[in-house]
């Protein structure tokens, strides 16, 4: 597998270009200030997050072959990281209230720098969160082995897929991010997301005249990214309760939102009246802790706008539903060319279909299945499957059928059947 391009230069351009950096950050201080003072003055400021003055910290045990973070940030799974500079390895993002970069050294070893956090915490929270959300327990090292031995498909891709780790989010946000993904390409999503964190989020005591004091890649100036980009701010993805009091059908509309609009604001309101009686991120906790794959897909498809598709992606990003598979062409397309022949003639994803998938990943992957498909998955992005040898790369020679003759065929069930428990994350 072809190594990722370096993105560290050498020590003399490191600190040539960090020099520059700071000259301008300094020489452009007060009006950062008065960059900061006009976006804090905003209604919705999060005055319970401080800036902070943290190094880099390394993501510890996150080697190369644990993750590689062109195959798991830019992948569909979340739509908060953008890259720095040229480079696929150095991305920043909001996990919560904390402005985040990541980026690989050029050993491949993953390293981070918080640049806020919530006033109450301190750096040791720090690592607990990026690791929690980075699911670094999980060793994918061990899994993708267990993975290669089951299947001779996963065998042949893994050493060029290696790195591509689940991300485990926040749960309202990956809900109402896949609401927008809808019918949509992800640069439209990203920019759906990012509108909802602006409107109706916390605005965060960092910029990105802050964030390009850290950028070494020669090909971008630093004084240029601080000059131009300078009064850019970060914002928390807004909570339910946030969405509720602020948002309307609308506002969103004129966003530019569209038929999603109506979705949004009715999946706030089916969170808040959720039949527990909880609070919705307690409710949504209790989905992720408390209930089963089949339980809570179900729970989430309560909501408006949200089918199999969406639950399932929320289910296996979100709520620690590792065997879940979201369905979409890709997927179905290398389940009918290398697993499920018998489903070539199915014209269109249908519930029963996605389940029949389901349990044939399942069956051959077990309870992290939805890991397994993810690496799958990338493998058929273009940017990834033009990289792949080509007897590796799946034909797109699935042609429309019959989508119910395939199901009789198959004598597909009704009712899910995703395992009862999960092996701890």
């Amino acid at each position: 597998m072809p190594r990722a391009l370096s993105r560290i230069a050498s020590t003399h351009q490191r600190a040539l270009h960090s020099l520059r950096a700071r000259a301008v950050a300094h020489a452009s201080v007060a009006s950062r200030r008065g960059a900061h003072s006009r976006v804090m003055t905003k209604a919705h400021a999060h005055s319970a997050v401080t800036s902070t003055d943290a190094n880099w910290v390394p993501l510890r045990d996150m080697h190369a072959d644990e993750l590689r973070l062109k195959y798991t940030l830019p992948t569909g799974q979340s739509f908060r990281w953008r890259p720095r500079g040229s480079s696929e390895s150095d991305y920043v993002g909001v996990i919560g209230a904390r402005v985040v970069r990541v980026r690989e050294t050029v050993n491949g070893d993953a390293e981070y720098k918080v640049y806020c956090r919530p006033a109450s915490e301190s750096d040791d929270d720090d690592d607990r969160v990026v690791r929690d959300y980075f699911n670094a327990d999980v060793s994918l090292v061990d899994m993708h082995a267990g993975f290669a031995a089951n299947d001779a498909r996963f065998r042949a891709l893994a050493p060029y897929v290696g790195g591509s780790r689940m991300l485990r989010q926040d749960a309202s946000e990956c809900l109402f991010s896949f609401i927008c993904s809808s019918n949509n390409h992800i640069s439209r999503i990203h920019g759906m997301v990012e509108k909802m964190c602006v409107h109706y989020g916390d605005v965060l005591p960092v910029t990105a005249a802050d964030v390009a004091i850290d950028d070494v890649d020669e090909k971008i100036e630093p004084e240029e990214a601080a000059a131009v980009k300078g009064d850019e701010a970060f914002y928390t993805f807004p909570s339910v309760s946030q969405i509720l009091a602020k948002a309307t059908e609308e506002r969103l509309r004129e966003l530019g939102f569209g038929y999603r609009a109506k979705f949004i604001v009715g999946a706030a309101k089916v969170l808040a009246e959720n039949p527990d009686g909880k609070s919705p991120e307690a409710y949504l906790a209790s989905l992720r802790d408390e209930k089963t794959y089949a339980e809570a897909h179900e729970a989430l498809m309560a909501c408006p706008g949200i089918g199999p598709k969406v639950s399932a992606c929320a289910c296996l990003f979100s709520l620690d539903k590792h065997e879940a598979i979201p369905v979409d062409t890709h997927v179905w397309q290398f389940a009918v060319e290398h697993y499920m022949p018998e489903l070539r003639e199915a014209k269109s994803v249908t519930p029963k279909i996605m389940r029949a998938v389901e349990d044939k990943m399942f069956d051959i992957f077990g309870p992290y299945a939805g890991w397994a498909h993810n690496a799958m998955f990338i493998a058929e992005l273009k940017s990834i499957k033009e990289s792949l040898p080509e007897e590796l790369r799946t034909p797109r020679r699935a042609t429309p059928g019959s989508a119910s003759k395939a199901a009789k065929k198959l004598k597909i069930k009704d009712e899910p059947k995703p395992p009862e428990t999960l092996p701890p994350a």
